[in-house]
C-alpha cells in the first residue's frame, strides 16, 4: 500500500553541499548562496510530493523524480530571511550535508509544515515500534540499581553542584 502524500508547488533553486547538518546561519547561508547564483529563470517549477517517509521533488508535467530524500535523514528544516524561501539540510551516506532551497509563492510556510508533520509522524511511528522506550532497551544498571541516565544525571548535578560551592568561597 501506498503512503498518503501531500503535493505542493514550488521552485526548486538547487542543492549544495553545507558545513552543518543544523542551524539557521547555515541554511540562511546556503539559501542566499542559491538565490544570488541562480538567476531566476532558471528557478525550476516543482511538485514536492512529501510522504511520512520520502520527500520527492518531481517536475510538474511528467512527474519526472528530480530527487528523492529520506525523512529519517532530515537534519533540520527552515524558512530563510524571506518568508517565501525555505531549505532543509540532509545527511547523506557519504556523512555530506546538502541543503536542498526552494522558493514558494505566497510564503513557504505551507510546504515547511508539511514537511514537519511528515518529520513528527515518522518519529511517532519510531515511538509506537518501541513501546518501552529506549531507556529501557538499554539494561545498563549500574552497581546501586539506578539507570545509566540517573547515574549521569546525579553526577552533572554534583559537579555543577561543586563548581557553585567553589564559586562562593
Amino acid at each position: 500500500m501506498e503512503e498518503p502524500k501531500k503535493v505542493l508547488r514550488a521552485q526548486y533553486l538547487g542543492s549544495m553541499q553545507v558545513t552543518a547538518a543544523t542551524g539557521m546561519e547555515v541554511l540562511n547561508d546556503a539559501i542566499d548562496h542559491m538565490v544570488t547564483n541562480t538567476p531566476i529563470n532558471q528557478w525550476r517549477n516543482v511538485n514536492v510530493a512529501v510522504a511520512p517517509s520520502m520527500i520527492s521533488i518531481l517536475t510538474p508535467n511528467d512527474d519526472k523524480l528530480i530527487t528523492e530524500c529520506r525523512v529519517r535523514y532530515l537534519s533540520f528544516l527552515g524558512i530563510g530571511r524571506n518568508v517565501k524561501q525555505c531549505a532543509f539540510i540532509m545527511h547523506t551516506a557519504q556523512d555530506l550535508f546538502i541543503a536542498h532551497i526552494f522558493n514558494c509563492e505566497p510564503s513557504s510556510g505551507a510546504l515547511c509544515k508539511t514537511i514537519e508533520a511528515a518529520c513528527k509522524l515518522r518519529y511517532q511511528k519510531c515511538l509506537d515500534a518501541h513501546p518501552q522506550g529506549f531507556r529501557n532497551a538499554s539494561s545498563l544498571n549500574t552497581p546501586n540499581g539506578r539507570g545509566i541516565g540517573a547515574t549521569l544525571k546525579s553526577i552533572v548535578g554534583s559537579l555543577t553542584g561543586r563548581k557553585n560551592k567553589q564559586g562562593e568561597s
